[in-house]
This record gives C-alpha cells, sequence and structure tokens, in this order.
C-alpha cells in the first residue's frame, strides 16, 4: 500500500519545467524557483509573500503591485510563532437536490479537524472567493505550518479549478469533548464544528450553494483523541465510543447533502520531538493506540457506507506522508527528522508536536492523488 501511495505522490508533484505557469499554477512566493509568467488568460495573483497563484483574468494593478506579485522572494516572510492550540471504498454516486453552483467548474472542500487542520476561518467572516479561496484570514491562513497547511495547499496548489474551501477545523480539538477533554473547555470539538456546519452552509446558502456532485469533504481528527487518552487502561471501549461520535457527526453531513469523503488518518505523532523526548514505552503505547483508532476508522467507514447510499469514501493513510519525510529528512530542507523551527521551512515540524510545511505539502498530495481527476 506505501509503495502504491507513494507512485501516486510521484505523478501528483511534477517537476516545474515549463517556461509559463498554467492556470491555477504557483507563479511566486517565498523560496519559489520556477517560472513567473502565467499563460495567455490569467496573471500572477500575490495573496501573501509565501504564494503567488496564475488565476483568470487581467491584473488592474499599478506597476508595483504586478512587480511584487510575480518577484521570486529572497528574503524570509515574517511569520508568527503562536501555536494554534489510501485505502479507497466507493459506492454507487447519487445526488441530492442543491441549488447550482454560481459559476461553472466551482467546487467546495468542506474541512473538519485540529491544530493540524485549522486556518481561522470563521464562517460569519469573509467568504472563500476565486481569488482568496480560504475565505479568512487569507492564504496561509492562522496554521501551526509555519505557513500553509494541507488545507491551504489543496485550495491553492492542488485545485485544477476554484475550490472554495469552508474549514471548520479548531486547535486542540477532539471529537468529543465529554469523551476525551481538550487542552481548554473553549476548544470546538468535531461534534461543536458540525454544528457550526449545520447552522451556516448545511443549508446550502446562496453565497455557498454547494451539491452533492462538487463538494469534498475532509475530515482528519484524531491526533487530540490519541495523544489525550493512549494510555487508559479501558482503551477499547473509549476508540469504540469516539467512532459513535465520529461517525455521528458523518451522518449529520451526510443527511445534509454530503456524498464526497476523504478521511485522513492518525499520523505517526509518536515520532514526534515531543514524544521522542519521552520514554520507549510511552512511544510504544502511542503507537499501538495509533494503530487501534486507524483500523477501526476503517472498520467504521465501511459500515457507514454500507448504510448510506451514495458515498464515495477514501482514507488517506498519512503515515505514509509523514514517514517519507522523517525518513529522508534532508530531501525536504530540514537538517534531521527532529529539529522545530517556527519558520515552517528549516525543519520538518513548526514546533515539538505539530508539522512544517513540507509535511503539509506532501499529506495534501496524498488527498489529491486519492481524488486525482475529479476535484484534483
Amino acid at each position: 500500500m506505501a509503495r502504491s501511495i507513494l507512485a501516486l505522490l510521484a505523478v501528483a508533484v511534477p517537476a516545474l519545467a515549463a517556461t509559463e505557469v498554467a492556470l491555477y499554477g504557483q507563479c511566486g512566493g517565498w523560496q519559489w524557483t520556477g517560472p513567473v509568467k502565467c499563460a495567455t488568460g490569467a496573471y500572477c495573483m500575490s495573496y501573501n509573500p509565501y504564494y503567488s497563484q496564475c488565476i483568470p483574468g487581467t491584473a488592474l494593478v499599478t506597476s508595483t503591485t504586478a512587480a511584487a506579485s510575480t518577484t521570486k522572494a529572497t528574503v524570509a516572510p515574517t511569520t508568527s510563532s503562536t501555536t494554534l492550540k489510501t485505502v479507497t471504498t466507493t459506492s454507487a454516486s447519487t445526488s441530492s437536490a442543491a441549488p447550482s453552483p454560481t459559476a461553472n467548474g466551482v467546487k467546495y472542500l468542506i474541512t473538519f479537524g485540529d491544530s493540524y487542520s485549522q486556518t481561522g476561518f470563521n464562517v460569519n467572516s469573509t467568504k472563500p472567493s476565486a481569488a482568496n479561496p480560504l475565505g479568512n484570514p487569507a492564504l496561509p491562513g492562522w496554521t501551526a505550518s509555519g505557513g500553509l497547511n494541507w488545507v491551504g495547499f489543496l485550495a491553492s496548489q492542488f485545485n485544477t479549478s476554484t475550490l472554495l474551501t469552508y474549514n471548520f477545523a479548531y486547535g486542540g480539538a477532539t471529537t468529543n469533548a465529554s469523551l476525551v477533554t481538550p487542552y481548554a473547555s473553549t476548544v470546538l470539538s468535531f461534534i461543536d464544528q458540525v454544528t457550526q456546519f449545520s447552522g451556516s452552509i448545511a443549508s446550502h446558502p446562496s453565497y455557498a450553494p454547494w451539491t452533492a456532485d462538487n463538494t469534498l469533504v475532509g475530515v482528519w481528527m484524531g491526533v487530540n483523541d490519541v495523544g489525550n487518552a493512549w494510555w487508559q487502561t479501558d482503551l477499547a471501549a473509549l476508540l469504540d465510543k469516539i467512532m459513535d461520535s465520529y461517525f455521528g457527526q458523518l451522518q449529520i453531513i451526510y443527511n445534509a447533502g454530503a456524498r464526497n469523503f476523504v478521511l485522513l488518518t492518525v499520523p505517526p505523532i509518536d515520532k514526534t520531538p515531543l514524544m521522542l523526548a519521552e520514554t520507549a514505552e510511552s512511544r510504544a503505547g502511542e503507537a499501538s493506540c495509533i494503530v487501534q483508532y486507524n483500523d477501526l476508522l476503517a472498520a467504521r467507514l465501511a459500515a457507514f457506507q454500507a448504510k448510506n447510499s451514495g458515498v464515495v469514501a477514501r482514507i488517506v493513510d498519512t503515515g505514509v506522508p509523514f514517514n517519507t519525510a522523517i525518513n529522508n529528512p534532508t530531501a525536504y530542507g530540514a537538517p534531521n527528522a527532529t529539529c522545530d523551527n517556527s519558520d515552517g521551512v528549516s525543519c520538518l515540524w513548526f514546533n515539538n508536536y505539530h508539522p512544517g510545511i513540507a509535511i503539509n505539502k506532501i499529506v495534501a498530495a496524498a488527498v489529491a492523488a486519492a481524488w486525482k481527476g475529479s476535484f484534483f
């Protein structure tokens, strides 16, 4: 399985050799060394010091702004060091009635998770658009990677058409706070995030007229469920209850009209710098819990599909992207597999528990490969 996913990653991230950048391709930003001229009918839009992208239209900007959007950055952008606390299974696809998209080719990515996914999105503020796929904050968002995380990469680099991203992920989240307590009472659990979804875009409002066919729902939960509970003696029973809550929320999302799902497994957090400072026994205990969680995730997804018609779902094994970087850190700009730096690029880790930009990009590539030809 690892070999096949790695092969897909090689296809999903080709080398940049063209003199012009295709529509929605990267054309500038921090450490960008590729071409900066967009194909006919597109211009290079600078979102921030990290990332510029070719989008449809003609730039209506001053010469100074235009130059900034196409210049290759040579100085590291300022970043915040604040921590914000594929197995494939499918069934016949069906659509539920919903409003038509506002523009041809527009697709939606609706995501849930914890700090590994959070971008700081507020559904009551600026909405996603072609020029600003995350809505608010603008790319790369408020992340725990030092720059783009996997959600931002999918919305801005791996998309083949406009991908509007509604990201309800919240740092520190567990699936159900009554089962596994998060680090603070203000943290929004998966249940809370789905409640936000239900009170906003679940009704397919005019500002987000998503449909079953043009929408992918991504869920990356479990890091804090495992990290905050792996040592418990009643672990098997607890994991079953967590899965009851997890798939209860998936049912709510399905009932709202979603049919396409990508579920990300718990990565090898036993290999984070935080856990490497713990005993071998602790690391082994957490690794065992990760296996149990991920096995249950696959089994429960099969049951979810059997119960609900029209579900197309894929599980992405995040252990493959993480281990790809951990086993060869120098290939990703890091001196070793254990250092961390809030710049997000000089080490594999943003801090001692969160992956930096490189690992996030490989995770995004794995998700894109799993849905290649439809959403990416």
